[in-house]
């Protein structure tokens, strides 16, 4: 499962709106990114994508390392 689908899942799951979800992550995300991200039509990443998960209660976590890149000689 991506994680976009969890994180939706657990908005219908806990019956938020974009509105409700928006006031309590106020003011680092805005309804209508919200709205967009619930339709699926953006993204959210980092610092907001980071805020939704803590209202909603998942932690956001690294479960594998990145691959080293290689050195260029």
């Amino acid at each position: 499962m991506s994680f976009r689908k969890i994180v939706l899942a657990e908005i219908k799951r806990q019956r938020f709106t974009g509105y409700s979800l928006a006031k309590l992550t106020k003011p680092h995300v805005k309804m209508r990114m919200l709205q967009c991200y619930m339709a699926g039509t953006s993204d959210l990443t980092g610092e907001r994508l980071a805020v939704v998960c803590e209202v909603l209660g998942l932690n956001l976590c690294q479960t594998r390392k990145p691959k080293a890149k290689g050195k260029r000689q």
